[in-house]
Formats: C-alpha cells, sequence, structure tokens
C-alpha cells in the first residue's frame, strides 16, 4: 500500500464520528492495533483496500483541519530557507498559506509535508521575483540530507497555479549582483543591464539559467563602461560557478 503520506504522530480516530476520543494532540501506541491490522491485511485483499482508504481519508482531514507535528515541522522547515536566503517574514506567512493551499488538494494528495513545503517557498521565491534560484534552494536542502529535485515539486507548483515573467526573474538577479558590486551606485548600471537584456534574442534568454545570464550581463555592460571585474567577482556576487560565467561571458562579449 502507498500509505507515504500518512506522515507524523499516529493519532485515535473515528471515521465514521469524525472525531478524537482523546485531548487534542493526546497519543497512545497502536502497536497491538496495528499488528492485528497486518494479518489481517496478509489475509484479504478486499481488507487490503478498505484500510488503504480509511487511511487515505485519515489523512486528507489531517492534513488540511489539524496544525499536526508534521505541520510544524514543515514549518520549520520553510523559516530555515527563508532565514538561510533572507527572506522577510511576509513572505514566510504568505508560504504557509500556500503550504496550506496544496496540502487542501485532492490532486496532490501523494505530495508530502516536505515536498509541499519546499514548493510553498519557490511559489514565493518566483511569484516576487526574488533574486534566488531554484537550484540554491534544491542544494541547500540537499545539503540537509533531502533527497529532492525540481520534478518532485513540479505538480505542485503547477496545481497552485505559479506565474512568473522570465526577464523579470533575469533583472531581479541583475539588481541584487549590482547591489553587492556597486553598494547604491547600482541606479547608474542597471538602467544599461535593462538595455542589453532587451537587445539580446529570445532563444539566448532561454538558453541559459536567469542567474547565470545575468552575472554574464552585469560583466559584459561593467567591461564596457569601465569597471574591471574580475569574472570570480561578479560569479560571487550573483552566486554562480566562474568557470560556467568565464565560458558564457566570452560568447555574450567576446571583445
Amino acid at each position: 500500500m502507498d500509505c507515504g503520506t500518512v506522515a507524523g504522530s499516529v493519532y485515535v480516530y473515528d471515521t465514521y464520528t469524525q472525531s478524537s476520543p482523546l485531548i487534542d494532540g493526546e497519543e497512545i501506541d497502536l502497536t497491538p492495533i496495528w499488528k492485528s491490522i497486518e494479518k489481517s491485511v496478509r489475509k484479504s485483499g478486499e481488507v487490503k483496500l478498505s484500510v488503504y482508504r480509511r487511511l487515505r481519508a485519515i489523512n486528507e482531514l489531517f492534513r488540511v483541519r489539524r496544525e499536526s507535528y508534521s505541520m510544524y515541522r514543515a514549518y520549520d522547515c520553510m523559516l530555515f530557507i527563508a532565514r538561510t536566503f533572507g527572506i522577510s517574514d511576509e513572505y514566510i506567512e504568505e508560504a504557509k498559506l500556500i503550504f496550506k493551499k496544496i496540502l487542501a488538494n485532492k490532486d496532490l494528495s501523494s505530495a508530502t509535508y516536505y515536498e509541499a513545503a519546499i514548493a510553498a517557498i519557490l511559489h514565493v521565491i518566483l511569484s516576487h521575483n526574488l533574486p534566488i534560484s531554484t537550484k540554491q534552494v534544491i542544494n541547500t536542502c540537499r545539503s540537509n540530507g533531502h533527497k529532492l529535485t525540481f520534478e518532485a515539486i513540479r505538480d505542485s507548483l503547477a496545481i497552485v497555479g505559479v506565474r512568473y515573467s522570465l526577464k523579470d526573474r533575469i533583472l531581479s538577479h541583475i539588481k541584487s549582483g549590482l547591489i553587492k558590486l556597486f553598494g547604491d551606485s547600482w541606479v547608474t548600471i542597471y538602467p544599461e543591464a535593462e538595455k542589453f537584456l532587451n537587445s539580446l534574442k529570445k532563444s539566448i534568454i532561454q538558453s541559459r539559467s536567469p542567474p547565470i545570464l545575468a552575472a554574464a550581463i552585469i560583466y559584459c555592460v561593467s567591461k564596457r563602461l569601465g569597471h574591471r571585474f574580475r569574472v570570480e567577482d561578479v560569479a560571487k556576487a550573483v552566486q554562480v560557478s566562474p568557470y560556467t560565467l568565464r565560458d558564457y561571458a566570452r560568447k555574450l562579449c567576446p571583445n
């Protein structure tokens, strides 16, 4: 049975009255009950289906209506990512609402709490054009031992209807990089960077990730305006690989 979505603490729950006889949050040892169920499941396919349906019903109710331990862990996950990348509290609260929206969607009943949490954070990042790449978020998750790919959360993002402009994403990375390199003077460089971006063909814009293209534009525009930054300096400001940036910058501004 696919019971991977039944996460968190175990509670006694009456599926007929849809209520719990225990004090809210109280837990008991259900080991004897599970052993009995396991024996029945092994004997009958009909019992398998019945148990599966009951677990799905309980899971869907808890996912939407209850602030469970698993949900609080998901909130902690979102908070950790937010603090790592300097995302403000207003965006965290928005991510929590999106997280609950994902859990309430029956088409996403197989999504884990963790995948829903990451999808909610990415929704906020993409929809508000925060200068944080999807790759950075995924790598942060992996560094904490989580096996996660963008494909694993793509369905969640599609269901909640995330919409964003690729050019706006690139410009957000350009602005962030310019501020780190030029400080308050970034406003004098930004218009030139925007012009450079608008001059590029659609195929070029779509051929690279927003951070890499943003870094290359910063490097080319700075060079054109007489500012001598090393590739390593620009790469660090936009948080991309200096080797990838060096190769791409040569193609974008060979002179």
